[in-house]
Formats: C-alpha cells, structure tokens, sequence
C-alpha cells in the first residue's frame, strides 16, 4: 500500500483483524501457517509508520511463529530483514536461542524443504 498515513493505519488494522480471525475460528478460516506469519511480518513492516509500534508487532508474530513452531526460512527472513541486527538478536536470544542455533520446535509444523538455514 502506498498511500498516506491513515490508509496504512487502515490496511494494517485490517490485516490484523484478519490475523487474529484466523487464530480465534481456524474451522472457519484455517489455521495461521508459516506463510501467514511471513505475510504479517512483511504487512507489519510496510504499513507500520511508529517504529516502536513495528518492532513490538515484529516481536509479537516472530514469538507466536516460534511458539507454533512456523518458523520457516521465509519467516526467518523476513524477521531479520525487517527488523535491526540488535533488536533481532535480543529477541532471538530471549527465546532461548540464536540465529546459529534454531530450536527444531521452532520449525516442527513446516514442511522440512522450508526449514530455516542452521
């Protein structure tokens, strides 16, 4: 979306909505898979203008990816691309691993062709 500040807001918010529709009625819309989180990250990274707003959204999806082990090479990717190299680090770290070390229960629900680089 390009557009102005409160057309992001907007696409944000809705995406968001549609996020957590997903977790709350999956019967209904499916489960939230490794591309969901990728999509999120990336939706969350383009229309987010606060930076302390992103990182604390970037946070929240990277965390709810590990816990759901969906944390794919794309949501990797996205995670650290889109994120500063500290920031990433901390968060990584605070799970109880490191960007050499990934946790299989990280990726236990992907396809093993889409599992993160170790």
């Amino acid at each position: 979306v390009n557009g102005m500040h409160s057309e992001k807001r907007d696409s944000l918010i809705i995406a968001i909505n549609a996020f957590e529709d997903m977790k709350k009625n999956p019967s209904i819309h499916g489960e939230p898979n490794e591309y969901t989180y990728g999509t999120m990250l990336k939706v969350s990274a383009k229309l987010t203008s606060c930076e302390s707003e992103k990182l604390a959204l970037m946070e929240s999806l990277f965390i709810q990816a590990c816990n759901r082990g969906l944390v794919s090479r794309g949501v990797m990717e996205q995670f650290l691309k889109t994120t500063p190299n500290h920031f990433s680090s901390r968060v990584i770290l605070s799970q109880g691993a490191s960007k050499r070390e990934i946790p299989e229960s990280w990726h236990r629900n992907v396809p093993r062709s889409s599992w993160p680089v170790r």
